[in-house]
């Protein structure tokens, strides 16, 4: 397996220097603090809140969406409620197993 230096990036956690040199093939690979995988957030501090964070956001967008659904009266409250918890709180409680308690 062939890995470019310039295509990696590495994320350290609980690591104590705060400014390690890490290379490969002579090249620095770039440290990063957090990064996006498949639609979470993962922090160096191993902490939640950009994640939460971030499904907040995504949770208003898919609400948002949605808000002609939700003006209408003809709808009844039962559907809504079951369009709410099919569009919208899945997106808020995405990958929501995996976040730490604190």
């Amino acid at each position: 397996m062939c890995f470019a230096p310039s295509k990696c990036k590495v994320l350290l956690q609980d690591w104590q220097d705060s400014n390690p040199v890490l290379t490969l093939h002579g090249e620095q690979i770039e440290v990063i603090e957090k990064f996006v995988y498949p639609g979470s957030c993962i922090s160096a501090g191993g902490g939640v809140s950009d994640e939460i964070n971030a499904r907040i956001v995504k949770a208003t967008a898919a609400y948002a969406n949605l808000g002609h659904i939700w003006r209408l009266r003809d709808v009844s409250l039962a559907v809504k409620d079951r369009i709410y918890n099919a569009s919208v709180r899945t997106v808020l409680l995405y990958g929501c197993e995996t976040w730490t308690l604190s």
